[in-house]
């Protein structure tokens, strides 16, 4: 008995000291984690200039996407009176597969209300792409990249540097999959959307992420001249108004949101009035094989 019990202290001794030797060699190393990302973090940041990280365009749009998804909605209409209306159109979401996909996502859902069933990754594909590559200066500036206008600049799917598309490209595609209904309304005054939202008719929207006219913007150069952009462009489906508020569906949450009437409108002028949605309801019956 007395040998056990001796046995057992010193078998208990030795499993303290092991332990106070693990617990002594992991200090040591989580010592030398805290010097070592120090001295890795300043030599990141001295190879590469905190402009040049924070002025990448995958990363400024992604922080502003971000920043855009975590908005507020709203599901919730108020017609205000006789002044009211809202389409109910699904609404879809761009998001995980499409970073920079608002464009697409809302052609979707027009798509959708004119009865016309198209995949986010058909219409991916079938939109027109300007495949110039990016060009950067050393501090991250844009020299040359393509233009949104003639098609798809960048990556959509956002794991490489990725913009966006405008209005002729969208009006192009929707040309090809509603039997050339595409109305592209870019120029024309915000009343002459509610105008046509009046008819019964959704409309595409250039607006930026957070609905504000103030964002900065920079331009580039590309082989057809020179391109205006902003890293908060977006897209939106404009589906109702009351006297106060408009309402859309918003691909980057894949909800509906109110938006203040003077805000939206802002936002639509400094994108460059750009809209589009069709010229009828209607889609011509098939013609008839003899």
């Amino acid at each position: 008995m007395i040998q056990h019990n001796a046995s057992s202290g010193m078998s208990t001794q030795g499993f303290f000291a092991k332990k106070r030797r693990a617990v002594r060699e992991w200090l040591l190393h989580l010592g030398r984690i805290y010097l070592i990302v120090p001295l890795l973090s300043a030599l990141i940041f001295s190879l590469f200039p905190s402009t040049a990280l924070t002025d990448s365009p995958l990363m400024l749009r992604r922080q502003f996407q971000l920043e855009g998804a975590a908005m507020g909605h709203t599901d919730l209409f108020s017609a205000q009176g006789d002044t009211g209306l809202l389409l109910r159109v699904t609404r879809l979401r761009q998001l995980p597969r499409y970073q920079n996909g608002c464009e697409i996502t809302s052609l979707a859902m027009l798509l959708r209300y004119l009865h016309i069933d198209v995949s986010l990754p058909e219409l991916a594909h079938k939109i027109a792409r300007d495949k110039t590559p990016l060009t950067q200066s050393p501090n991250g500036a844009i020299l040359s990249w393509g233009n949104p206008e003639r098609g798809f600049v960048g990556s959509m799917r956002g794991n490489a540097p990725g913009y966006g598309v405008y209005h002729t490209p969208i009006a192009n595609l929707l040309n090809q999959l509603a039997q050339k209904r595409a109305l592209d309304m870019t120029g024309k005054p915000f009343r002459a959307l509610l105008t046509l939202l009046g008819t019964g008719r959704p409309v595409i929207v250039w607006t930026t992420i957070d609905y504000t006219a103030h964002v900065p913007f920079i331009t580039w150069q590309s082989p057809t001249g020179r391109v205006r952009a902003t890293w908060q462009e977006h897209v939106v489906l404009l589906v109702g108004y009351n006297a106060r508020d408009v309402y859309v569906n918003n691909p980057l949450t894949g909800t509906r949101q109110a938006i203040p009437r003077k805000t939206f409108e802002s936002s639509y002028v400094a994108m460059g009035r750009q809209a589009i949605t069709v010229t009828s309801l209607a889609q011509k019956p098939a013609p008839r094989r003899a």
